[in-house]
């Protein structure tokens, strides 16, 4: 079993889910269980993405899904910050996690193409 634990971009979005968690609680009604719900769901899916793209060899596919995920989440806390629903202090530290996920996925991504082996080609 592969250690994901360990890891800075798990540990950046750990930290995201524990605020993120307590964030969404503080929503209004009208919001808790359709935009609250879909932000903790697209962070639990990056713990979920993470996990799978450190398990596996071939582990583009995984960050491009994480990339994908953490533009869902900045729309959704950009939506939520238009609505006023998550004050300026708050949304400000939420967003510097999430570009910090995207950053590290961004040199994951780059990594496992520079680290990528050379096809060998059988000579005639």
């Amino acid at each position: 079993m592969a250690q994901y634990q360990h890891l800075p971009i798990y540990k950046t979005t750990y930290d995201l889910l524990t605020d993120l968690m307590n964030v969404t609680k503080e929503f209004p009604r009208d919001f808790k269980f359709s935009l609250g719900e879909k932000i903790q769901n697209h962070v639990i899916e990056l713990l979920v993405l993470i996990y799978k793209a450190n398990s596996t060899k071939n582990k583009k596919d995984f960050i491009s899904e994480i990339l994908n995920e953490v533009q869902f989440l900045d729309l959704f806390l950009r939506i939520s910050f238009d609505l006023k629903i998550i004050p300026q202090a708050r949304y400000c530290v939420l967003i510097e996690k999430t570009y910090s996920i995207a950053k590290q996925a961004q040199g994951w991504l780059k990594s496992s193409f520079e680290y990528e082996p050379e096809p060998v080609y059988a000579t005639v």
